[in-house]
């Protein structure tokens, strides 16, 4: 559920006009100089006004001498400054009303990323864009391998038949509304793992993944995920999603799809959910009218009305369970009996469809699926052993054997494939090489012409898919990238040199030149 996280902790910036002006002085300097707010005072006469600027003048030219601030000049006295800066830099000047200019930047210089440090300090988890391509990334960021996130566009079991298998889990993304699942029965689920989702933590989508990932044993989850998995074993599921909102590696790779304006808005709604419950706790009777009271967009009301949430559907043994982050524990919503050729895909769908049954369409789904990669370069190893085991047995039979063939071409290399290292845990099976073994040579050239034909089109497969992950981690480094920073240095730049101004009325629409023109 779009739940805000804790704000970021913000360090008070100094105020004082010496931090303005860019001089770094210590207490007892600061004392000496005269007090300016960056203009002469209102007593102040045209002699203070001088003196007070020459004074500034003085500090400036005695701290860029040096090179050093008057901090570390204090603590290291024993030091001579004789040591010039690396770059002369120009003094601040002053104009006729005492005010100090500041120095023009250097249109060169790099533009810092503003949003780097929220990321790395920010102790929430931010809202991201439900995009599969973003997700699949953030699993591999995880250290999973061999799954893909692949989207859900309905629910009817005759669409879910068409899902790739073997389909580890679901995920629901829908506007949240109480379904009743807060009244569900009180059945074992000791053997599910499953993690609750903390107050203030927009975690939902990353929290159904990982509790999808925790409960297949087939899934190879990676170092990270797997001591996280051993370590919280014996956990409480509320204790687990406390674990899971300390865990940083997980949390890094969440908020790196943040925008420095998503985690603004995430502390502007934690702070109207902070008020509502501070006006509720004071008034508990009757609900106090405020500017807040109506549920608008720009309220909490309105917030939690337009908030979407994700939860995941998983099978254990022969149980399907639903884990919803905000439920006090995994709520099972039926079983299935795969010796009778059921699928837990469509029992599911009948608890999914159940709950949108009173949203409307406002959902998507997604599925974490089995990798294509891995069956088929499965498939492509087999097919390349196969191969060699059929040449030896032609060299055998006659060394000269490839004279017989026509326009013949050689398997792909398999470093192309991406299987070189995986040729040795795929090897010919028994019963297929005593096959080999008793053939003669037409037989020998036609399998080996069949398997060429087999092996060129798992390689144009291979290939596709390798270069579908490479476009999603294109598209995943796409989405982390903040072009916020860029837009506001770009408008500042506008509006600096006028061009904003001037053409103001190009971007006003008719209404609003209208009502200008009856001003």
């Amino acid at each position: 559920m779009a739940v805000d996280p804790a704000p970021a902790s913000a360090s008070k910036m100094d105020s004082s006009p010496n931090r303005k002006l860019g001089i770094t002085v210590s207490p007892d300097e600061a004392s000496s100089l005269p007090a300016t707010n960056g203009s002469a005072s209102v007593e102040a006469g045209p002699d203070d006004q001088h003196i007070n600027n020459d004074a500034v003048g003085h500090a400036l030219t005695a701290e860029r001498s040096c090179g050093i601030s008057a901090k570390t000049r204090k603590r290291d006295s024993a030091e001579p400054c004789g040591q010039p800066g690396p770059k002369r830099v120009k003094s601040p000047t002053s104009t006729q009303n005492g005010s100090i200019e500041p120095l023009p930047q250097d249109p060169n210089e790099p533009v810092q990323p503003v949003a780097s440090f929220n990321k790395e300090t920010w102790q929430g988890f931010c809202e991201i864009e439900s995009e599969p391509a973003y997700f699949s990334a953030i699993l591999r960021d995880m250290g999973v391998q061999g799954i893909n996130v692949r989207e859900v566009v309905a629910m009817q079991p005759w669409f879910l038949e068409t899902i790739p298998r073997p389909t580890y889990g679901l995920i629901l993304l829908y506007r949240y509304r109480d379904h009743g699942s807060s009244d569900q029965p009180t059945e074992s689920s000791n053997h599910v793992w499953f993690a609750n989702q903390l107050p203030a933590q927009n975690s939902c989508a990353t929290l159904a993944m990982i509790n999808i990932l925790m409960n297949n044993t087939d899934i190879e989850i990676g170092d990270h995920l797997q001591q996280f998995k051993d370590f919280t074993k014996d956990f409480t599921p509320y204790q687990r999603g406390e674990a899971l909102a300390c865990f940083d590696f997980i949390k890094k790779i969440h908020n790196s799809f943040a925008k420095k304006m998503d985690i603004l808005e995430a502390d502007k709604h934690l702070s109207y959910k902070a008020k509502k419950a501070q006006r509720l706790l004071n008034d508990k009777k009757a609900r106090r009218e405020s500017t807040d009271s109506a549920a608008t967009d720009e309220s909490a009301e309105g917030y939690e009305d337009n908030a979407h949430h994700f939860i995941a559907y998983v099978p254990v043994g022969h149980e399907i369970w639903m884990l919803d982050g905000l439920n006090a524990r995994p709520m099972s919503v039926g079983t299935f009996d795969t010796s009778r050729g059921e699928d837990w895909l469509s029992t599911a769908a009948d608890s999914i469809l159940a709950i949108l049954a009173g949203g409307g369409d406002d959902y998507t789904g997604f599925a974490i699926i089995q990798s294509p990669l891995l069956s088929l370069r499965k498939q492509a190893c087999l097919a390349i052993n196969c191969i060699k085991c059929t040449e030896l047995r032609l060299d055998e039979i006659s060394p000269d054997w490839r004279s017989f063939t026509i326009n013949d071409s050689s398997p792909p290399h398999p470093q192309m494939l991406g299987i070189e290292d995986q040729l040795s845990a795929h090897p010919v099976p028994d019963t297929l090489a005593a096959t080999i073994a008793g053939e003669e040579m037409r037989d020998l050239l036609k399998r080996r012409t069949i398997m060429l034909k087999d092996l060129d089109h798992l390689a144009t497969n291979i290939v596709s898919e390798m270069q579908n992950e490479a476009e999603e981690a294109q598209k995943a480094a796409q989405g982390r990238f903040d072009c916020g920073p860029v837009i506001k240095l770009w408008a500042e730049m506008l509006a600096g040199n006028g061009y904003l101004e001037q053409n103001l009325d190009r971007f006003i629409g008719s209404k609003g030149r209208d009502k200008k023109a009856k001003k």
